[in-house]
């Protein structure tokens, strides 16, 4: 007998005609049929409109909102009006130039209906799908599971997780992030005691394409911002203050070799603390670090994490 869940594809974009086109036809086609798709334009200005539109003629089961101008730019802000605009059971967020494997839904709603699950997870990996066959599951029911998710433990993108509309509640994307915002969302979402269910298959097909999210500008801005937050979120957990200060290392390595000094002295206390180094100290560091684009592992603190 088949389910008679509604699950809402939420999907961001910003002109992407030129992938969206196939990211649609691969939900489309899937064999799962209950399903609303919303697509979110940030405000494109290629033909996007033009494609979206014919899904909509032939399929009602897509739909097509825009950012209002009351709210930021960007894929976070997306991601939120397309939920609130959602009245699915579960919820997939998908990215624009991606692809799902036509068994996709229907194979992760199965093991969150078999399990009793609030969140189902799968792979990703950018080659060709194969045929789905027996897979292993890991199942457990946790509330402190976002402590092993915040330290690396179970890495995912955003197209991994489907979620239970109740799991959800009332957390948002943070609006500031354009890099590592479902990372910081799901981590969220996770301090509840949860049942999860993560599946050994690869249902996604994951694209870079040049103008990708993943690439954007705003990235060393995103992951200074998250690496400060979590901080201050999870001070008292000493692991993850600390991977939160490793990464700041590591976007002040890339800032270096990019050359992007005006965003090392906006955020020059960060940096420093994230190297555990005086004022003077991490200032000369800096001169030198900029002159000769080396020089990073004098510079980081003497004892090594560990995650």
């Amino acid at each position: 007998m088949e389910s008679n869940s509604l699950i809402s594809v939420i999907i961001p974009t910003y002109n992407r005609a030129h992938v969206l086109d196939a990211t649609l036809k691969s939900i489309e086609n899937q064999t799962y049929r209950l399903w609303e798709c919303i697509v979110v334009d940030d405000g494109s200005t290629d033909g996007t409109a033009s494609l979206v539109n014919s899904f909509l003629q032939r399929d009602p089961r897509f739909q097509y909102i825009h950012r209002p101008a009351s709210i930021p730019k960007g894929p976070s802000a997306c991601r939120n009006y397309g939920y609130e605009h959602s009245k699915g059971e579960y919820i997939q967020w998908f990215d624009s130039d991606d692809l799902m494997h036509p068994e996709k839904l229907k194979t992760k709603l199965d093991v969150a209906q078999k399990k009793e699950a609030d969140v189902v997870v799968d792979k990703h990996d950018s080659n060709e799908f194969n045929e789905i066959s027996n897979f292993n599951i890991e199942f457990f029911t946790s509330n402190d599971f976002y402590v092993e998710y915040l330290l690396g433990k179970y890495p995912v993108i955003t197209n991994d997780v489907m979620l239970k509309r109740s799991s959800v509640g009332m957390e948002r994307f943070d609006e500031n992030l354009w890099k590592g915002e479902e990372y910081e969302f799901f981590a969220r979402v996770f301090q509840q005691k949860l049942t999860y269910c993560f599946c050994d298959v690869v249902l996604t097909r994951y694209e870079v394409s040049f103008d990708s999210i993943s690439i954007s500008p705003k990235q060393s801005e995103s992951l200074i911002y998250l690496s400060k937050k979590l901080q201050r979120l999870y001070a008292s957990h000493s692991p993850i203050v600390k991977k939160a200060e490793y990464q700041g290392r590591k976007t002040y390595k890339s800032l270096i070799l990019k050359k992007q000094l005006r965003l090392i002295l906006k955020h020059f206390n960060f940096f420093r603390k994230a190297h555990h180094k005086s004022c003077t100290m991490f200032f000369l560091y800096v001169i030198y670090n900029i002159l000769t684009r080396r020089g990073f592992d004098k510079i980081k603190p003497k004892v090594v994490d560990k995650f």
